[in-house]
């Protein structure tokens, strides 16, 4: 799958923009707040319609605008047009999102997955160190795009999970029986076993991928459903009006297992606290979140979005889109030579505010686009 064409209509500081793509990697620069980020947003809007930069999506719309519309054409066997449209018809309304393949409406469960990618923000490294369901949204971003069976099995938990909350509560009002609760829990674990079991095959996956980027371990923190925990912890659930037990709570963690060279060789050590974490520094590893650096918090991070890289190719039997946000700045030699390597074997996509940090080698194999004001100039 490759994006061949991206057309924006008052999406972020762009009023319309049309840019071309072609096999070389693509490079965007320019200053903070030129638009760059803008364009990968764009791109990973079309792949799962989502932004990982703001709570409401209509504040992708420009300033002063009634609508945003993002479109993407790809070309495999043929050609796909790919189409996303928010409107905002007034703050009493709020916003609307539609989404086409084809100029055919389908629901979102159905469009995720026409564009499989990756992204990197810099922002990212709060996956590390910031709230367990911030890690499953990433987590779930990249396993929604590549197997559809996880896709149903999560879109089917979330409706059992709240249903039967619903439940829990009109039971604690006394307005409901327990046997209600029967329906929803069978639902529940169903759904539930197949998320944990192929959140487990992931994990079991990305810890056998080289490890150029440092000695990490992702370590899976299941919180396995059962009927017979959840007949067990009833009253509880009962009393909070909701469900205490599931992959909803799942979690996961990222440890050193031997030192690591940080990517950054500037910025110093601090703890961080992670409550889900309660590994000490020992001699199975150091748990990144609470005893790495912010240095080892960005490669752990960018290590982890391109073992879901890899992941998501072996599921497809073909690469994911690479969207890459600011990732050299920090990167020494050889950790720049790994990315390097990585970009070259599919679709890429950089936004770099300079290109002094980038090997001449790779500059001379790609397209550089100079990015000015929400205009592509060269």
């Amino acid at each position: 799958m490759f994006l061949k064409k991206l057309n924006l209509t008052n999406f972020r500081n762009y009023s319309n923009l049309e840019l071309d793509f072609d096999t070389r990697p693509t490079i965007l620069v320019g200053n903070n707040a030129a638009g760059k980020s803008n364009i990968l947003e764009a791109i990973y809007l079309l792949s799962t319609t989502k932004s990982l930069r703001v709570e409401t999506e209509d504040e992708l719309i420009k300033k002063g605008e009634e609508f945003t519309r993002v479109e993407g054409f790809l070309t495999n066997t043929g050609e796909t047009e790919l189409l996303v449209i928010i409107n905002r018809p007034s703050k009493e309304v709020g916003f609307k999102k539609k989404v086409l393949v084809n100029g055919i409406s389908r629901r979102v469960v159905d469009f995720i997955g026409h564009l499989p990618a990756i992204i990197f923000y810099p922002s990212d490294i709060n996956m590390v160190t910031g709230s367990p369901s911030l890690r499953r949204w990433h987590l779930d971003l990249a396993l929604v795009q590549v197997d559809h069976e996880y896709k149903k099995a999560l879109t089917n938990y979330e409706q059992f999970l709240t249903a039967r909350n619903r439940v829990l509560k009109r039971i604690r009002e006394g307005q409901g029986r327990k046997d209600e609760l029967d329906y929803w829990t069978a639902g529940l674990v169903e759904n539930g076993q197949i998320i944990s079991t192929k959140r487990l095959a992931f994990f079991e996956f990305i810890n056998t991928l080289e490890k150029p980027l440092g000695e990490f371990r992702f370590e899976y923190l299941p919180n396995k459903v059962s009927e017979e925990k959840l007949v067990q912890t009833q009253e509880r659930e009962i009393a909070a009006a909701a469900t205490l037990i599931g992959p909803h709570r799942d979690d996961f963690r990222i440890v050193i297992l031997n030192e690591v060279k940080d990517l950054s060789t500037s910025l110093s050590p601090t703890s961080v606290g992670d409550s889900s974490s309660k590994t000490p520094q020992n001699d199975n590893g150091r748990n990144v979140a609470k005893f790495g650096s912010r240095g080892e918090h960005r490669t752990a991070t960018l290590a982890f979005k391109l073992a879901q890289l890899e992941y998501m190719a072996q599921i497809l039997g073909t690469r994911p889109i690479l969207l890459l946000d600011d990732v050299f700045s920090e990167l020494d030699a050889s950790h720049r030579a790994h990315v390097v390597e990585v970009v070259s074997k599919q679709q890429t996509v950089i936004a770099t505010v300079e290109l002094e940090n980038i090997p001449q080698s790779f500059l001379d194999s790609a397209r550089i686009l100079k990015v000015e004001n929400g205009q592509i100039t060269s």
